[in-house]
């Protein structure tokens, strides 16, 4: 048996799509020490629940366990967040989240996917655990930027300073680039539509390509 969504349902959808152009997935620690996934344009209101949170389907996250594989956090939806449960902000968390497709027009129908890394600068260099993964060196303040494990020459890549102003940088040929991170506080990093042209579906919704937005933020202590 086949089964549709109503026409206001997928209209509605379709609406919610048009106008979240430029969002970013992100986590960040909280003033009572926890880590949370937020969704918005950076530095504005977040987006809640019932509300645009709701399109951004519950993200998977998890850090390093001793073992080095993954351990899984449970993820709760909040009024304007996804907690994660007992993640530590001196550790470091990764999360992936998915999005309705997105359709504008005649252009091709596609799949938005987020990547989001926590990270503390204390904790020295990472290593890639995301399909879209901008990780920091053992240098201060350098990160690489990977798709798919390699690194992505010339990345561009969208640097927010606490208290500063958005920039763009552009990464060597190795996905390599440095900022300064010399002011404590959070560092937001991230790419956006790393595109490529695989169709599938996704809800019953068919798509032409997957684009994938990946995000860091590193903290600098005190």
């Amino acid at each position: 048996m086949r089964f549709l969504l109503p026409y206001s349902l997928t209209f509605a959808l379709a609406a919610i799509t048009a106008s979240l152009p430029a969002h970013e997935v992100w986590i960040e620690d909280t003033t009572d020490g926890k880590l949370v996934v937020r969704f918005a344009e950076y530095g504005e209101e977040y987006e809640k629940s019932p509300g645009h949170l709701d399109s951004l389907k519950t993200p998977e996250a998890w850090t390093a366990g001793e073992d080095g594989k993954p351990k899984a956090f449970e993820v709760q939806k909040k009024s304007d967040h996804y907690l994660l449960v007992d993640a530590k902000p001196e550790n470091g968390a990764q999360a992936e989240a998915a999005f309705a497709v997105m359709k504008r027009g005649d252009s091709p129908a596609r799949k938005p996917i987020f990547y989001a890394r926590w990270h503390h600068a204390k904790a020295g260099a990472a290593t890639p655990a995301l399909t879209f993964d901008i990780v920091p060196t053992a240098t201060a303040g350098e990160v690489q930027v990977f798709f798919r494990g390699q690194p992505v020459s010339e990345a561009k890549v969208n640097v927010v300073p606490p208290g500063g102003v958005e920039s763009e940088l552009t990464a060597d040929k190795e996905g390599k680039l440095k900022i300064d991170a010399s002011k404590p506080g959070n560092y937001l990093l991230y790419c956006k539509h790393q595109r490529e042209e695989t169709k599938g579906f996704s809800g019953g919704a068919a798509f032409d390509a997957v684009s994938h937005n990946a995000s860091l933020l590193l903290k600098v202590a005190k």
